[in-house]
């Protein structure tokens, strides 16, 4: 079953889908978190959510405001706007009957880095991180320059203040990359896993992409994901 859901954030409406795994009560559940200029009604995002409720997992899927359903503009986006708006979509969750206590995060690209900042000091029992990189600065070369046309400077300036610490986290990390990825390079995974902690995952994917376009390579991404959080989400 799919539920769509609003969310109001400093008045701007945050469009969601639910996906309820069926005949499940107090189901655990993840929230997916796009790339800066995606949303969620991409393939990668509506496909996992499928695969995750036929598992007994719930997903939360949402557009970032300035991004697909959402109101708003891209142009006004911001590491620190899209913590807020992911900080409502987990409150969603939380008070939501039909979702029990084991939550994760799954994010995509910068999804992932803001996944990764909101997880700290808090009880995930797992991330899925895809495409994502370490820091932001070391990349704005590779993004194409008509998309860093839709940006303003402050959106830069608001992410120098945002570092990443995988060693400040508890919370069990998968790491998905692909080796010819053009916006992230590989290397970024590389500084992303924690290799000495048994509770991580590192799976890279031979020639994937940025967004992991070929079917093949997004096959594997998946059902890694799946496998990952069916493992770390009904553990207890």
């Amino acid at each position: 079953m799919i539920e769509l859901f609003q969310l109001t954030v400093a008045k701007r409406v945050l469009a969601g889908a639910l996906h309820l795994p069926a005949g499940r009560q107090s189901a655990p559940w993840v929230v997916l978190c796009h790339g800066l200029f995606s949303s969620m009604a991409s393939e990668k995002f509506t496909v996992l959510s499928e695969m995750l409720s036929r598992s007994g997992i719930a997903a939360l899927r949402f557009d970032f405001s300035g991004c697909g359903a959402s109101t708003g503009t891209i142009a006004d986006t911001t590491v620190s706007r899209r913590l807020q708006e992911l900080e409502a979509v987990v409150r969603f969750a939380d008070n939501y009957t039909a979702l029990g206590r084991n939550c994760a995060l799954m994010g995509s690209s910068l999804g992932g880095f803001v996944a990764l900042l909101f997880a700290k000091g808090r009880s995930f029992k797992a991330l899925s991180l895809w495409a994502t990189p370490y820091d932001l600065a070391t990349i704005k070369t590779n993004i194409p320059a008509q998309d860093l046309q839709r940006l303003k400077p402050e959106f830069f300036t608001d992410a120098e203040g945002y570092h990443l610490d995988v060693h400040q986290t508890d919370t069990p990390i998968q790491i998905i990359h692909g080796t010819c990825d053009e916006i992230v390079p590989v290397s970024h995974a590389d500084r992303l896993y924690k290799k000495n902690d048994p509770r991580h995952q590192c799976v890279i994917i031979p020639d994937a992409d940025h967004s992991i376009s070929n079917p093949h390579h997004r096959k594997i991404a998946l059902d890694a994901s799946v496998r990952w959080f069916k493992q770390q989400l009904n553990n207890d």
